[in-house]
C-alpha cells in the first residue's frame, strides 16, 4: 500500500506522545502490542518487561528501542482516555496503539488498517470533538479508575487535578550521592564530563536529578560506588529517620535495599543496619551493592514476619523503618501498569497495620518508628497512622526535621511528597515515638 502523509496533529490540549524521529512500521506496533498484553495479563512490571525484551532483541537500534518504550508507556499511562477515543467495546491494544500514533500525528493508511483506527475521522469522545476542549469525564482525562479518582480527590481535594496530571508525565531520574565516595559537586562535574545534564535537588544535600534517560550503570562513577539511583521521595524518607552515628537500625521491608544503603552511610562504622524482607530474593543484590558503596555495616536477613525470632532477639532498635507494601499509586508514572492492576486495598491495609504493630514492639524506648509508603491514598497513609495511635495510646507523632517543611508538605506532623510539586514519585511518611520515652 502506498504510504500517505500523516493526519493533522490533534489539539494541543490532548496528550501527545514523544517519538524519536523515525518512521513507524507495522512490526513495531505489533511488538508493542505483544509487550503490553504480556504486562497486563501477567501483572508484570513494565520496565522489567522492556529490559528483558531489549536484552533478547539485541539487534534493535537505539531509535527502535526508544519508539517501543514510548508506545508501551503511553498506552499504559493513558489507557482510559485511549479507550474512550477509540470508541471500541471492548477496546483492543492495537486500537489503543493506533490512537496513540494518531495523537502523535503519524498515523498513515497502513497503520490505520492494522490498528482499526481511521486516518481521517475526527478524534471523538462521547460524540464531542475533544479538540474543542478536554473530555468532561475527569477519570478518563486522568486515565484513572472511578475508584482511584475518588481516592485522589479524598487525598488532595482541589489539588487532585494537578496531582493526577503529574501522574501522566514521565518520571524523573534521581540519584543519591554516596558521601563515602564523593561529594555532590564532584558527581555533577563527573556527569557533565560524560555529557549528562544534571542538577542538584533542592533541600536534599545528596540529591541529583538527571535529564533524560542516560545509561548510568555503565559509568565508571557507578561502578566505583559514587552514587545510587534513588528517587528524591525515598531520600526524604531517609531524612525523616534522623539516623545518628552509632544507631542500630531495622529496615523491616528493605526490598532491594536502597534506603538501607543510605542509612548505613549515616550511622557509620559504630552503627549497623539490619535489612529484612519476607522475599529473600529481593535482598540478593544488597551485599554486592554494599561492597560497591564501601559499606560493611549492613546485614541481610530474610524473615517470615515482623515477629520472626531473627528480629526479636536482635531488638530493640534505635530506628525502625517500615517502607510498607502498598498500592504503589505514587509510582503510576514509573509503573503505569498499576493503574489497571487488581487491588485488594483492605488486605493491603491489614498488612500495613500489622507491620506498624510489629515495628512498635521492635523500637527502643526513645527511638523512632518511621512509616512510609509510595501511595497517594489516605487509607494507606493518614488513616493508618490514626488507627495506630488509637491502638497504641502511649505513642505520638514525633516532629520531623524542621528543614523538611521548606521542601515537602507536612500536615499534623505527617508528610507528603507530591509529583506535581517535588517532581518525584508520590510518597507519604511519618515518624512515631512512644510518649513515655
Amino acid at each position: 500500500m502506498t504510504h500517505t502523509s500523516p493526519q493533522t496533529t490533534p489539539d494541543k490540549d490532548l496528550p501527545r506522545p514523544e517519538f524519536p524521529a523515525c518512521r513507524i512500521y507495522p512490526q513495531q506496533v505489533l511488538r508493542a502490542a505483544e509487550l503490553i498484553e504480556l504486562i497486563l495479563s501477567q501483572s508484570l512490571p513494565s520496565d522489567r518487561v522492556l529490559q528483558h525484551a531489549f536484552r533478547a532483541e539485541r539487534k534493535l537500534g537505539k531509535r527502535d528501542r526508544q519508539l517501543l518504550q514510548a508506545l508501551v508507556f503511553f498506552v499504559l499511562r493513558h489507557w482510559r482516555l485511549l479507550n474512550g477515543l477509540t470508541r471500541q467495546d471492548p477496546p483492543t491494544v492495537l486500537a489503543q496503539l493506533g490512537m496513540t500514533i494518531k495523537l502523535a500525528g503519524q498515523l498513515d493508511e497502513r497503520l490505520g488498517e492494522l490498528t482499526g483506527v481511521s486516518v481521517d475521522a475526527p478524534i471523538l469522545l462521547d460524540n464531542h470533538l475533544t479538540t474543542l476542549g478536554h473530555p468532561d469525564n475527569q477519570a478518563e482525562r486522568l486515565s484513572l479508575t472511578d475508584d482511584d479518582l475518588q481516592r485522589l480527590i479524598a487525598a488532595f481535594g482541589p489539588d487532585a487535578e494537578a496531582v493526577g496530571r503529574a501522574l501522566l508525565d514521565r518520571a524523573p531520574l534521581d540519584l543519591r550521592v554516596n558521601p563515602l565516595k564523593s561529594t555532590r559537586e564532584t558527581l555533577l562535574e563527573t556527569l557533565r564530563a560524560e555529557g549528562i545534564e544534571a542538577e542538584p535537588i533542592e533541600g536534599l544535600p545528596l540529591g541529583v536529578r538527571v535529564a533524560g534517560s542516560p545509561a548510568l550503570t555503565g559509568l565508571a562513577a557507578y561502578g566505583t560506588g559514587m552514587f545510587e539511583i534513588q528517587d528524591a521521595g525515598s531520600q526524604w524518607i531517609l531524612a525523616a529517620c534522623q539516623a545518628q552515628p552509632g544507631n542500630a537500625i531495622l529496615d523491616l521491608c528493605a526490598g532491594a535495599g536502597g534506603k538501607a544503603l543510605g542509612l548505613a552511610a549515616e550511622v557509620g562504622d559504630s552503627g549497623y543496619v539490619l535489612a529484612c524482607d519476607i522475599a529473600a530474593e529481593r535482598l540478593e543484590r544488597l551485599p554486592e551493592r554494599s561492597q560497591r558503596a564501601g559499606l560493611s555495616n549492613i546485614e541481610c536477613q530474610p524473615i517470615i514476619s515482623g515477629t520472626d525470632p531473627a528480629l526479636t532477639r536482635r531488638g530493640p532498635f534505635d530506628r525502625v523503618l517500615i517502607d510498607a507494601p502498598c498500592s504503589g499509586s505514587g509510582t503510576f508514572r514509573r509503573h503505569p501498569e498499576l493503574k489497571q492492576a487488581a487491588l485488594d486495598l483492605p488486605a493491603l491495609c491489614a498488612v500495613q497495620g500489622q507491620l506498624l504493630d510489629e515495628g512498635a514492639a521492635l523500637t527502643r524506648v526513645g527511638g523512632l518508628l518511621v512509616y512510609a509508603t509510595c501511595s497517594l491514598w489516605r487509607e494507606e497513609n493518614e488513616t493508618q497512622i490514626e488507627a495506630f495511635l488509637a491502638r497504641h495510646p502511649g505513642w505520638r507523632i514525633s516532629p520531623l526535621p524542621e528543614h523538611l517543611a521548606d521542601h515537602v508538605q507536612i500536615h499534623e506532623g505527617m508528610a507528603r511528597v507530591r509529583p506535581d510539586l517535588q517532581g518525584s514519585d508520590g510518597f507519604f511518611f511519618a515518624a512515631l515515638q512512644a510518649s513515655d520515652a
